[in-house]
């Protein structure tokens, strides 16, 4: 009925025909309501995009950030020494720092959780091919940690079970150093490095009679019993 009678204004206003007070405000009161109708469909489309951009803009809705960490853009900001997806992995012995957790000495693995001498610790059975004294017979040694250090351990039985007191040596990943020492006071040094591998060190050292300077070079591979 509505559109008959649009028609029916339209045909009489382009036709130069007067509409009556009662056409006109009929007219009128059409017109206002295909406006309002308009206007109500605009208002409903835009309430719409804004709900969907406002939806689509909180992206942290599903996000999870533990140990105290924040989401920001959809990502979790971690706290410090904290990282992963979720702040779920904590750099333990050590400092997170562009990407990757520092380890403090002795430690290892992703969070530095893993002493590196750990590995080492226990007994070990080996013969020495020196210079000097030659080769001996199967002996053996062992390889304790050291309480002073995480990074620190303690080493008896070199040299064909000569020195008393223990060597003192320090642990950097698979390498075992020991400094010069004089481990029973008796004028014999002690300086070598050892290398883990599958249950073996690798032990090349030097012990060295200072009052003579007399030196004996000796390797030995040790299998851990």
């Amino acid at each position: 009925m509505s559109l008959e009678i649009f028609r029916g204004f339209f045909s009489r206003f382009f036709s130069m025909k007067y509409l009556t007070l009662r056409e006109s405000v009929t007219f009128a009161v059409l017109i206002n309501n295909l406006l309002m109708k308009k206007i109500n469909l605009l208002m409903v489309a835009l309430i719409g995009a804004m709900t969907i951009t406002l939806t689509s803009c909180d992206e942290c809705k599903d996000v999870t950030c533990d140990n105290g960490g924040t989401c920001a853009e959809g990502v979790c900001e971690c706290p410090a020494d904290y990282y992963g997806d979720a702040c779920e992995t904590k750099c333990v012995n050590g400092t997170y720092s562009d990407g990757a957790c520092g380890c403090d000495a002795g430690y290892e693995g992703d969070g530095c959780e893993t002493e590196s001498r750990a590995v080492m610790i226990g007994t070990y059975l080996g013969s020495d091919a020196c210079s000097s004294t030659g080769a001996t017979s199967s002996y053996t040694s062992t390889v304790a940690a050291a309480s002073a250090s995480a990074d620190g351990v303690l080493i008896t039985g070199l040299w064909d079970r000569f020195f008393i007191n223990n060597i003192t040596g320090t642990v950097d990943g698979d390498k075992i150093t020991i400094a010069t020492q004089e481990p029973d006071s008796d004028g014999y040094t002690i300086s070598g490095t050892g290398t883990y591998a599958d249950g073996v060190i690798s032990w090349s050292y030097t012990v060295t009679e200072t009052t003579s300077s007399t030196v004996d070079q000796c390797t030995m591979n040790a299998t851990k019993q």
